[in-house]
């Protein structure tokens, strides 16, 4: 998956409905989502923000952090660890340095124990 799949996934929106949302023809979704060609970081940056300012993510994103944020996330489903809204939220913090790494995984951890996964 790539950054503008995992953008349109946060809003529910199917393919046309999202280039609709954004003014962009839906053909440039789907040959972005295709991996046909790759839209310039400064795109889904802008992208980033317009769907912040509108409530559907919290924070903008890089495309570099969102594609950081679908690598953990997909090995934590293969972990099973279950993180929630609030640990991915916690990565977030992570990637803008508000939080230390040590800091999340002690989270991850407790989080972990407290669930009986242990």
């Amino acid at each position: 998956m790539n950054a503008i799949k995992e953008l349109r996934n946060t809003t529910g929106m199917s393919q046309s409905k999202f280039a609709l949302y954004l003014g962009i023809p839906v053909a440039n979704i789907q040959h972005w989502e295709q991996g046909k060609t790759t839209p310039p970081d400064y795109v889904t940056s802008l992208i980033s923000r317009v769907m912040k300012n509108d409530g559907y993510i919290e924070q903008e994103y890089t495309t570099a952090q969102i594609d950081m944020l679908r690598q953990t996330q997909a090995t934590l489903a293969i972990e099973e660890l279950g993180i929630g809204r609030s640990g991915v939220n916690a990565i977030g913090k992570v990637l803008k340095g508000e939080i230390s790494r040590e800091d999340y995984q002690k989270m991850l951890k407790e989080n972990y124990k407290a669930h009986g996964k242990h």
